[in-house]
């Protein structure tokens, strides 16, 4: 059904995007210089000390509780007696009372330096962690109560964020023009051991990063006090990340409000197992990565605002490949699939093959996954789940107990029952759409791969590239004629779903998580809508067309090769010889 010479034509626009990806890499902008030496004003063992107070007077700060509004009113006494102007911003979530406390001490520049510590606690005492924060926080206040500063400091303990960094969410109100924000710095875990990742955390809940000069200065900092290199993501875990954006941290909730913004986090990408006692709290780092935040305020309270570079991007080596060039190459390489597969439709037409009957199968592989979107909207609607976190959070937070396990069930039971319903409403008029064998069937399906495909690609450019293997291979497998052998058509299927599967794993790495828990994880994700409504639709339409795509490569059988002729008597004689006048001659030649 695919006309090989339009397909090979779709293809030069998609040369022509690969030639400018090539020379489209930049350098990375420079990091600040670096300002003072702050071994003299963070005392590492005085924060430890504080810490090891908050966590031992007040050792449950779960969010709204008694001990988190206590420590919000410390802090805020803290402030005041540093010379910083306090507001206390009080709001509710999830039936929590809860409170951010913000304190300013103006500069000479209306531009803002914001740092930000979350105060409450998921575990009991958390010492290494939020305790540490806060104690961070409190540390900052004590060195700029002499100092002056040519930019506005804005210190920001914030509440609810294990609930989904509610209290940032609330905190973008109050930070005023985003024109005016130079940088956010959020310091996480900061008295924690290493755990995995990196120490800068720099990804949002969409494809948008954090500016490439403020992550370098903030890295050039943590180096000088380290004293070694700062870890960062490779190429293809960028892409991973890129393609299903997961920002755990309230850097999250910043980058997407448009807020340039990292987190300094102790422990890399997730917080310290257990409950944090405060014999944990790392003093040497707590030391540490306090003296590294006190270099990058003051690189940036001296230099200015650092260079953002592009709004999304991925580092190769040392050059800055921008995202725009990306999204262009990703569509250029969706394009063929598009085309094809409109060219077969018109062949179809014009063979007067039935396709659009078709389309009701495709429809009856979509309503499962829809069926399961929608029964988990309803669960969490009707408080038969946990709240889902409106920004995502550490999967620790979102335990696989046994509630989790019935809803992942009950959703798993619709999803066959809204298949085995839908299967027998398309297949009612016509029961030939049982199975898919024709080749209207696999006309129908590229019609919708290509068009989830690209939509896919609007919605996120990296996903769309990701998936510009799997529109390829799925289409050429289900419209190619002679139809390729089952074996073929496996490989096809199974190469196809191998991005997306990589990076599935890749979560499930970096995240510490089996499968079934990373299941439940991005089905709260989902319906706390970190993963967007659109996103979520499209995925259900690609799964379909997965599925799909599977049942035409089972059922639709091999074709039978072209078959040999019988073999007819020898042309030469014995030992491979022709002999005198064995193929024939002249008349003249027969009478020898």
């Amino acid at each position: 059904m695919i006309e090989p010479r339009i397909y090979r034509a779709a293809f030069v626009p998609a040369l022509l995007a690969l030639v400018l990806t090539m020379f489209s890499f930049e350098s990375r902008p420079r990091p600040l210089p670096q300002g003072l030496a702050a071994d003299v004003l963070f005392d590492g063992r005085q924060a430890a000390q504080l810490a090891a107070g908050i966590a031992e007077d007040q050792p449950d700060r779960r969010a709204g509780r008694r001990g988190d509004l206590a420590t919000a009113a410390l802090v805020a006494e803290r402030f005041r007696q540093r010379g910083f102007r306090v507001e206390r911003q009080r709001f509710t979530h999830a039936d929590h009372d809860l409170e951010n406390v913000i304190a300013r001490r103006a500069g000479r520049l209306r531009s803002q330096i914001v740092i930000v510590a979350a105060r409450d606690a998921a575990v009991m005492p958390d010492g290494p962690g939020s305790a540490s924060d806060t104690a961070a926080l409190l540390q900052f206040a004590r060195v700029f109560q002499g100092r002056s500063a040519r930019k506005t400091l804005v210190l920001a303990s914030v509440d609810g964020s294990t609930l989904g960094e509610v209290g940032t969410a609330r905190l973008v109100d109050e930070l005023g023009p985003r024109n005016l924000i130079d940088a956010v710095l959020v310091v996480s875990e900061m008295g924690s051991r290493p755990r995995h990742g990196s120490f800068v955390q720099a990804w949002a809940t969409d494809p948008r990063r954090a500016g490439i000069g403020l992550v370098r200065t903030v890295a050039e900092s943590i180096r000088q006090e380290l004293d070694q290199p700062v870890g960062g993501t490779g190429f293809l875990g960028q892409l991973a990340r890129l393609s299903l954006p997961i920002g755990i941290g309230p850097q999250g909730v910043l980058l997407e409000e448009g807020f340039d913004s990292v987190r300094i986090s102790g422990s890399g990408d997730l917080p310290p197992a257990g409950g944090g006692p405060v014999e944990a709290i790392d003093e040497d780092r707590l030391g540490t990565l306090g003296r590294a935040t006190l270099r990058t305020v003051t690189a940036i309270d001296q230099d200015g605002r650092p260079a953002h570079g592009p709004e999304s991007y991925l580092l190769v080596v040392s050059q800055v490949l921008p995202g725009w060039v990306l999204a262009l190459l990703a569509g250029a390489l969706l394009l063929p699939v598009l085309v094809a597969s409109v060219d077969a439709f018109a062949r179809a037409r014009r063979r007067e093959l039935p396709v659009v009957p078709w389309l009701r199968w495709v429809g009856a592989w979509t309503a499962p996954f829809l069926a399961g979107y929608a029964l988990a909207e309803v669960l969490a609607l009707t408080g038969a789940t946990p709240t889902p976190p409106p920004a995502p959070v550490p999967p620790a937070e979102l335990p696989l107990d046994g509630p989790a396990l019935a809803v992942l069930g009950g959703v798993a039971a619709t999803m066959v029952l809204a298949f085995a319903a839908a299967r027998l409403l398309a297949a009612r008029p016509d029961r030939s759409l049982n199975t898919p064998v024709e080749p209207g069937a696999g006309v129908a399906l590229a019609l919708t791969l290509s068009v989830a495909a690209l939509l896919l690609w609007l919605v996120n450019p990296y996903a769309g590239l990701l998936a510009a293997p799997a529109a390829h291979l799925w289409m050429l497998c289900v419209l190619t004629r002679p139809v390729p052998r089952r074996r073929i058509r496996a490989a096809m299927v199974a190469i196809g779903v191998l991005p997306p599967l990589l990076v599935a794993i890749y979560y499930l790495a970096a995240l510490s998580m089996n499968p079934l828990e990373g299941a439940w994880y991005l089905l709260m994700l989902v319906t706390g809508h970190s993963v967007g409504l659109a996103t979520t639709l499209v995925a259900c339409l690609m799964l379909a067309v997965l599925c799909g795509t599977i049942e035409i490569a089972a059922r639709v059988p091999d074709e039978p090769g072209p078959e040999r002729p019988e073999p007819g008597p020898p042309m030469y004689g014995p030992g491979a010889h022709a002999g005198r006048g064995a193929l024939g001659g002249t008349e003249s030649a027969l009478r020898w």
